[in-house]
């Protein structure tokens, strides 16, 4: 007790005297008329103790109490729990061990305070999550998952979560790489609120700081995701090593192979050194195609000392080894759309490998070019020439050309300006090739640019009929005539002087005028087919890319001797190999199943496709029938997957009827594609409320923390003063009521007892 005093009613002593002089004096002058002095008495004092009753209540007596208090707070603790938290701090522990470290060291030196410091924890990433417990142990259930970062959202929610409370201060542990798409306005905005209610933001960056160095890093970029060879073929794979903050060391860079059952051989090595602090060093390695099989290229950099983020230092491309199959050298002049359309059209077909070689008319002081690396024997299956003069190539390797036809391999000739007769090739060995016969020899006074347009040109719009049933024109409808009606007609055609009266030639398509367009003929072991126009691609901007690629691709694989090939056989597309991590349906990839025998029109009735993982579960995945030019086509889109090496199986029938391709479903994260840490970003939130005492420590500096938090809640003790007056609060109203009503009771039962008025 530190005082008693009167508060008597309205305020007044005088008026409180003057009334209470009153009760004394009435209770005293009228006593009870009662002759025997010992009933008397009780009686009076009965009425006197009343009297008193009412005096204190009057004078209202009040006990006045100070004390020490320390005013209840909250502290919040804010953890990261993003991808990159799973990285290393640069100095040998992950960032999530430093993190978890640091709430330990935190939680058990502020044990002492509580109850009256109540230690809040949340963790943030894309979102903010309030932990139900806040023990010692409580950041080391949490998974480190998120694939984004949040920071203003974190510090908004450590307000908002304490509206009503008092709060002592926030703290925010992560490494500070704010990744998520929330603008700067918005941390501004929370900054300002901080300091507009004098909190301190106390942060602990975790990562490298700028004494540490910059961060090193090694990654494989540029890598093809998927290539298509044959085997015991010469190729070679070109792709970039980036190095940052190694100038002038060493960095081992392994290619090896990996098999379909996961065996892994090292098939080349070499030896990058950056010659500056960010440097990107190309690469070409050559080498020979393995046995026929489904293969992974994993490139490898060996992980530099100190390097954060290792996920970038392997980079992996799907190849595809083919035992059969046709490699295809094309060789034009001119930059047209023909061409253009025919190598995307070919080029989707993974068992036709297309190398295309462009032989500009403005490099004639070089012609004939140098084809003697393409010109050997068995190196190519088939040749295609497209709007060429043969004077670019020579009389020499025309000849080696007409040789190797002879031998087995096949040979396409594309209409054009510089094609057949108005290229001069019925000057060459290679007009005995050919199935078309060519206008006469040049004599030395002939001008061929006047030869050239003096009717070697079948003027457009030119309609395009069959002129017999062969499987390569068969386009998949029953009425072949319709569909080659519906097909644009072409803008021109090189016009033959007649086709070769010798067996095996044949004309497959014509014009209206009877002209021929396609001839196709034998020479040697080898097939040839020659075209007289160069204006197909206008099908596949009329909708009709499905017609375009089948008649293409069958005119290859006769060439090629294999039109009579498996109905098992399926083409599956993929829009990519190498998958990002997908978390939205608009993201999914999509593939497209074809039979690889066109007039297979039955492939997709009883199809299935499965997802098969690595150790060889199969998810079921829905598809779609589409028919593109009458041909079924059945599509779909890759499910959500974990990161990771998957394949694509297609079910035809039975189990023996299935086709696969290998994709990687890759990280999406931008946690881990920019794993450096952020320090100074956390730094500069502090500064801001550093006039309220926010600031940044490192995390070997937690006591430090703890010691101003410990100062700060000592120094929040209040003077509270407490106040006890009689009557006011429940208990001494009830005494006071019993006493005064008590003693009129007893009072007035003692004089009904003893008989008195």
């Amino acid at each position: 007790m530190d005082a008693l005093t009167l508060e008597p009613i309205y305020g007044s002593y005088g008026m409180a005297l003057s009334i209470s002089l009153i009760l004394i004096a009435v209770t005293l002058r009228f006593q009870p008329l009662v002759r025997n002095a010992f009933q008397r008495k009780w009686l009076v004092r009965l009425r006197f103790l009343a009297c008193m009753v009412l005096v204190l209540a009057i004078f209202r007596p009040t006990l006045n109490f100070t004390s020490e208090q320390v005013t209840p707070t909250s502290l919040v603790f804010a953890a990261d729990q993003s991808l990159s938290m799973t990285l290393s701090d640069g100095e040998g522990r992950t960032r999530e061990r430093v993190q978890n470290e640091a709430w330990k060291q935190i939680s058990t030196e502020l044990e002492p305070l509580k109850p009256d410091l109540d230690l809040k924890v949340i963790t943030y990433g894309d979102k903010v999550t309030e932990m139900k417990t806040n023990s010692a142990s409580a950041l080391e259930t949490i998974q480190y998952d998120s694939a984004s970062t949040d920071i203003t959202g974190a510090t908004q929610h450590a307000l908002n979560m304490n509206r009503g409370v008092a709060l002592s201060g926030v703290i925010l542990i992560g490494d500070g790489n704010q990744t998520s798409t929330r603008d700067l306005e918005a941390m501004q905005l929370t900054l300002e609120t901080l300091k507009g209610i004098g909190i301190p933001l106390w942060t602990i960056p975790i990562g490298r700081t700028s004494e540490s160095g910059p961060p090193r890093d090694v990654s494989i970029d540029a890598v093809p995701e998927a290539m298509q060879l044959f085997a015991g073929n010469e190729s070679s794979i070109n792709f970039q090593v980036n190095a940052k903050s190694l100038t002038g060391i060493e960095i081992p860079v392994e290619l090896s192979w990996i098999d379909s059952e996961g065996n892994e051989i090292s098939f080349a090595t070499r030896t990058v050194v950056p010659s500056s602090a960010d440097d990107s060093v190309s690469l070409s390695v050559t080498f020979t195609a393995p046995a026929a099989g489904s293969y992974q290229m994993k490139i490898s950099g060996k992980p530099a000392a100190g390097e954060i983020a290792t996920s970038n230092n392997d980079q992996i491309s799907f190849v595809d080894v083919r035992e059969g199959g046709g490699k295809i050298l094309y060789l034009d002049g001119t930059a047209t759309m023909e061409q253009v359309f025919l190598r995307r059209a070919l080029r989707r077909f993974p068992d036709l490998e297309l190398d295309y070689k462009w032989i500009p008319e403005d490099t004639q002081t070089s012609w004939p070019i140098d084809l003697e690396q393409d010109l050997k024997a068995e190196k190519y299956d088939v040749f295609i020439l497209g709007d060429l003069p043969a004077t670019a190539l020579g009389e020499f390797q025309l000849k080696q050309l007409s040789e190797l036809v002879a031998s087995g391999a096949g040979l396409l000739t594309l209409g054009g300006s510089n094609s057949y007769s108005s290229g001069n090739y019925q000057n060459t060995s290679l007009a005995n090739v050919l199935p078309v016969e060519l206008a006469t020899p040049l004599t030395s006074t002939d001008n061929p640019n006047s030869r050239r347009d003096s009717g070697e040109q079948i003027a457009g719009p030119i309609s395009v009929s069959p002129a017999q049933v062969h499987p390569i024109i068969d386009l998949g409808s029953s009425d072949i005539n319709e569909s080659w009606n519906r097909l644009p007609s072409l803008l021109g055609a090189n016009r033959w002087e007649g086709t070769k009266n010798i067996p095996g030639v044949v004309t497959l398509l014509e014009s209206e005028t009877k002209e021929p367009l396609m001839v196709i003929g034998e020479y040697g072991e080898g097939r040839v087919s020659s075209v007289a126009f160069d204006s197909s691609w206008r099908w596949w901007r009329a909708g009709e890319s499905a017609t375009h690629r089948r008649f293409w691709r069958q005119t290859m694989l006769w060439l090629l001797s294999r039109e009579n090939f498996s109905n098992k056989d399926l083409i599956i597309e993929l829009d990519s190999r190498r998958i990002p991590q997908r978390f939205s349906e608009e993201e999914a990839a999509q593939f497209l199943i074809t039979p690889a025998n066109p007039n297979n029109q039955s492939f997709a009735e009883d199809l299935k496709v499965f997802v098969v993982e690595t150790d060889g579960t199969r998810k079921s995945v829905s598809t779609e029938i589409e028919f593109r030019a009458k041909q079924p086509i059945v599509t779909g889109k890759i499910p959500p997957l974990e990161p990771g090496i998957y394949q694509l199986q297609a079910v035809a029938g039975t189990a023996e009827e299935t086709s696969t391709i290998t994709f990687q479903v890759s990280e999406k994260s931008i946690e881990l594609t920019q794993p450096e840490a952020d320090p100074d970003f956390l730094r500069q939130l502090s500064a801001a409320t550093e006039k309220y005492g926010g600031q940044s420590f490192r995390p070997e500096n937690i006591s430090t923390l703890c010691d101003l938090i410990r100062k700060n809640h000592a120094s929040s003790q209040i003077q509270v003063t407490s106040t006890f007056r009689l009557g006011e609060d429940p208990v001494s109203g009830w005494i006071l009521f019993v006493i005064f009503t008590g003693s009129l009771a007893c009072e007035w039962i003692l004089r009904r007892r003893w008989g008195l008025a």
